[in-house]
């Protein structure tokens, strides 16, 4: 087993205590970031406070500007300046934008929904807490708060000045950056009883900023307040220590707020910035006036610690490993959440104004968080389904203000097939992973419509997904790839409608075990054995012709031909279909034991497991997409964190407890220890890694956004720790490094709680000789359901 972690590394730690991740330089190799929001009103934070706010949607309700792949890196933000009026000295309590000054003292706690930011200069601590309340009533507007305080730990008085910068964005993103004519001309901001309200003559969205006591003076207009030719760094209006009072006209609006205060040797001073949107403008008086009262602000802040300790406390853990604790128990269920709310939409990666939320990847999302947020998991599978079409298809993504549904990527290539083999498949597998936790069965029966017309069950609905991969199915007899499975990159189908996918095949057989497992509970036997015998049907064609001697095929192009065959001199093996052989049930026990061994000898490498090998050298027309990445990069050979996954609970499922946790500490972000080389924050999942063919091997991109999340948790909670939803009760069967003693968790389970510990005192991988609950031994290896609310002891030991 690894050797027990410290939890650090050169740019910060966690806090095991706090739940915080600390990050003690402000200097990271990339910004690392924060979600703020609960879904609704929200945005990003950078360990410097860089990042932007939207209201529920970052395409069409965007509330600050924020400027991707730019130099100076992460920047506009929620900036404050501190100024000494006696010296004419300012500096940025956040490092960014005045990174000039180098600070006395620094530190950045990222916790769950909220960052703070602590620092000291020249004898001044200020602490600014950022976060959004819940908002709990509908006099009030969705807003962020910012809350500063300033304290003299000098021996003299200190006679300060605050400014505060926020780059306020035409609420709809994409015009605020293509028409700059139009959008710069209709956008206006006044200022009203100490508020600056920002707005248009046609529309009533409002974005207000105020704070809690009288200002002594304020600026809207960006070119006033930076100057002509400087910058963020060094703007006249701080320099000069005089604000200007711009009410902007046009142009670029901006909020900077500037309040004076002495403080004498020992002295505190906190000031509370409210920023929020709002479509009716009656409501920012009285939210202004409830975040002016400290008690309101503490209050706001306790209610969101206590919303994340509900969310949190659905299964904690404590094994021994402190890294997977770590995760585990905080920043794992964060990220999933996180996803949850915007699947792929907003990040420091992707900007928020085109790709909208994805079907797949939200339905995916949701497999992490049906025990945790089964409400959201339940209304985002709603949404999902409203983009099904009759045939059985659905749209690639959704807008979530309109419900606006898109083919994605595929729009780009009109003749090409504008739907994705799995999308639908995936709506199956995280519906019926709904029903599994909750018990609700009265969601198969409400009515959805169809995004071509008409309405049904959402149990008819998950029939007409199975229909359309059985009505779409190529030579072979194996579901047609369509413009692309689950990698969005192969793009095998150039018009012949004949490409096939191996893989979209053993995801489909899962579908229908999980449909099979669904009607027997509800007594439909008949329809469980159409289900069972589909996938036998499936199983077989596969195994007789995709299995290509020590693995499985990838897929088969437009011609025909194989892909991801040893035959070949690039793409010989591919990670999926040998992962997924094994979670479809597909592979015999001596395939499936030899396709993991493969992926094993061929694909494995110290940060993770490789997507492909060999890698494209160059472009290659057959798989289009693939190809266009450099080797080693992305889905070109690239580890693709999400799908590293698969691998851990296919060999999980195999009983290669050592191999599972293998693979989940490779990727595990809190055991990197080399944070330049990472690059990305080391609390979160990435969605790739540079691959060993790469120039920088084990670099890693795109943070927080990505399938990884859900996958990684569901991998180690479900499948290494073993701890399972069925419809009938709660399945036990952990799957562990024979290094350990034993674990222990709490599982909230329908209403329930269930204190389990898990004793393995033969130091074995898998398998359970006796369980016992409340005192009393069960059979098998799943606990019944209860109904008491209560708390219930479960000891699990482990044997043959």
């Amino acid at each position: 087993m690894p050797k027990r972690q410290t939890l650090s590394n050169r740019l910060g730690y966690y806090d095991a205590a706090a739940r915080e991740y600390v990050i003690t330089r402000p200097d990271t190799p990339t910004p690392w970031i924060n979600y703020l929001g609960a879904g609704g009103y929200g945005g990003i934070i950078s360990n410097t406070a860089g990042g932007f706010s939207f209201d529920r949607d970052p395409r069409n309700r965007r509330v600050m500007r924020y400027r991707y792949n730019a130099l100076p890196l992460d920047q506009p933000g929620r900036y404050v300046y501190l100024r000494d009026q006696t010296t004419g000295e300012f500096w940025s309590p956040t490092w960014q934008p005045v990174v000039a000054r180098q600070l006395d003292a620094y530190e950045c706690r990222h916790g769950a929904g909220y960052t703070r930011i602590t620092s000291a200069y020249r004898g001044i601590k200020a602490t600014l807490l950022y976060f959004v309340p819940l908002n709990d009533s509908a006099d009030c507007a969705p807003c962020e708060l910012w809350i500063m305080r300033v304290k003299n730990n000098s021996r003299r008085p200190r006679r300060l000045r605050s400014f505060t910068y926020a780059e306020f964005c035409f609420w709809d993103a994409l015009n605020d950056q293509n028409n700059l004519d139009w959008a710069q001309h209709i956008v206006h901001t006044r200022f009203e009883q100490d508020t600056l309200l920002t707005t248009t003559q046609f529309r009533p969205t409002t974005t207000f900023f105020a704070s809690n006591v009288r200002v002594t003076g304020f600026d809207s207009d960006r070119e006033t307040f930076v100057g002509a030719y400087r910058d963020l760094a060094n703007p006249t209006v701080v320099e000069t220590g005089k604000p200007r009072n711009t009410q902007a006209a046009r142009g670029n609006n901006i909020g900077s707020l500037c309040h004076t205060f002495t403080l004498k040797p020992g002295q505190e001073k906190e000031i509370v910035f409210i920023l929020g949107v709002t479509d009716e403008p009656s409501q920012i008086a009285p939210t202004r006036a409830r975040y002016q009262k400290s008690n309101q602000v503490q209050a706001a802040f306790a209610d969101l610690r206590a919303d994340w300790d509900r969310y949190l406390g659905s299964l904690t853990v404590t094994t021994p490993d402190a890294d997977t604790n770590a995760m585990l128990n905080v920043w794992n269920p964060i990220q999933c959440r996180t996803t949850l709310y915007w699947s792929r939409f907003v990040s420091a990666y992707e900007t928020g104004v085109g790709r909208g939320m994805g079907t797949r990847d939200s339905a995916q999302d949701a497999l992490a968080t049906v025990q945790s947020a089964p409400e959201r998991a339940r209304e985002n599978l709603a949404m999902l389904w409203r983009l099904q079409f009759n045939d059985g298809h659905t749209w690639h993504q959704v807008f979530p203000l309109t419900g606006e549904g898109g083919p994605g990527l595929a729009a780009e290539y009109p003749t090409d097939p504008q739907w994705f083999c799995d999308d639908h498949l995936w709506l199956v597998i995280g519906t019926l992973a709904y029903v599994r936790e909750t018990g609700d069965f009265a969601f198969l029966d409400q009515r959805i419509a169809y995004a071509d017309g008409a309405d049904d069950s959402i149990e008819r609905h998950l029939v007409r997904a199975i229909e359309f991969t059985r009505a779409h199915r190529g030579p072979h007899g194996l579901p047609r790839a369509g413009f692309s499975d689950w990698d969005d990159t192969l793009n095998l189908d150039h018009g012949s409608g004949k490409a096939e996918s191996v893989w979209c095949a053993m995801q489909f057989c899962r579908a229908l075990l999980d449909l099979a497992e669904l009607s027997d509970h509800l007594g439909k036997i008949g329809e469980a054995e159409t289900y069972r015998a589909l996938k036998n049907e499936m199983t077989e064609i596969v195994n007789r012709v995709a299995w290509d001697g020590a693995w499985y095929t990838r897929a088969f192009d437009d011609a025909g031909l194989p892909v991801g065959v040893a035959s070949e001199c690039e793409h010989q093996i591919n990670l999926l279909p040998q992962a997924w052989s094994v979670i479809g049930e597909v592979a015999d026990a001596a395939r499936a034991h030899q396709a993991m061994a493969s992926l094993h000898t061929r694909l494995n490498t110290p940060f993770g497991i490789a997507l492909m090998d060999p890698p494209y050298t160059r472009g290659n027309e057959r798989v289009r997409g693939t190809a266009t990445y450099p080797p080693g990069a992305k889905e070109n050979g690239g580890i693709f964190c999400h799908a590293n996954t698969w691998a851990m609970i296919a060999a999980a499922q195999l009983g290669l407890g050592d191999l599972a946790y293998q693979y989940y500490r490779q990727i595990l972000p809190l055991a990197r220890q080399d944070s330049e080389q990472y690059a990305v924050e080391p609390y979160v999942y990435p969605q790739n890694i540079c691959g060993p063919t790469h120039p920088d091997f084990g670099h890693a991109r795109n943070a927080w956004l990505t399938g990884t999340a859900a996958w990684t948790y569901v991998a180690a909670t479900q499948w290494i720790l073993g701890i399972r939803a069925t419809f009938n009760g709660l399945h036990i069967a952990p799957c562990i490094p024979q290094t350990w003693d034993g674990f222990r968790a709490t599982r909230q389970f329908r209403g329930a709680t269930y204190d389990i510990r898990v004793s393995n005192p033969d130091h074995l991988c898998a398998g359970v000789r006796a369980i016992q609950v409340d005192g009393n031994a069960i059979s098998g290896t799943v606990v019944p359901l209860f109904t008491d609310g209560a708390t219930h002891r479960v000891d699990v030991r482990m044997g043959q």
